[in-house]
């Protein structure tokens, strides 16, 4: 296996986040950061906590 340069160009590395730290800064509560670790564990990538955020309805 090797790796070619012109595809390591386009590579780029996930961001991966502290759920407490995420938490934190978005300002969860401790219910949320416990759900978050129980679905993803101590870190996960931000797509992934973004996404797993709760998507609740708008009043528009």
């Amino acid at each position: 296996m090797s790796i070619h340069s012109a595809k390591a160009d386009d590579f780029s590395p996930r961001e991966i986040w502290s759920v407490h730290d995420f938490a934190r800064r978005h300002r969860l509560s401790k219910m949320e950061e416990s759900r978050l670790k129980m679905l993803h564990g101590p870190y996960a990538s931000m797509r992934d906590l973004m996404a797993s955020g709760k998507n609740t309805a708008s009043g528009w």
